[in-house]
């Protein structure tokens, strides 16, 4: 059976604007996911801002340490520094030290016995 010019025209026009479609279609698909990592980001951002607005600068966080010369302690390590004021003129890690040697002294390590 042989087609008619008309089934031919329309064979022949269907091949022809299936590239254009699917080029069409390939090219809103890709502006569509731009668009959402575009709205993406601007989301990321706004967050990132709410969070340096809330955030203390760390220079004021810096003054306050260096300014606080009193420090509370609590628990077992609030005890020992109780006991020994002359450890808070020492370093952080001199202090732990001392402080692990007194709970080796009293008995509160776990020796695994």
């Amino acid at each position: 059976m042989m087609e008619s010019p008309i089934d031919q025209g329309v064979a022949g026009l269907q091949h022809s604007v299936m590239p254009e479609v699917v080029m069409i279609l390939f090219a809103s698909i890709i502006v569509v996911l731009l668009v959402l990592i575009l709205a993406a980001l601007i989301r990321i951002g706004s967050k990132l801002g709410g969070f340096e607005r809330t955030a203390t600068p760390l220079d004021s966080i810096s003054t306050e340490k260096e300014s606080s010369s009193e420090v509370s302690y609590d628990g077992a390590f609030g005890k020992f520094m109780d006991e020994r004021p002359e450890l808070l003129g020492l370093k952080k890690s001199e202090q732990f030290a001392a402080f692990r040697k007194w709970r080796k002294e009293q008995g509160l390590n776990w020796d695994g016995k």
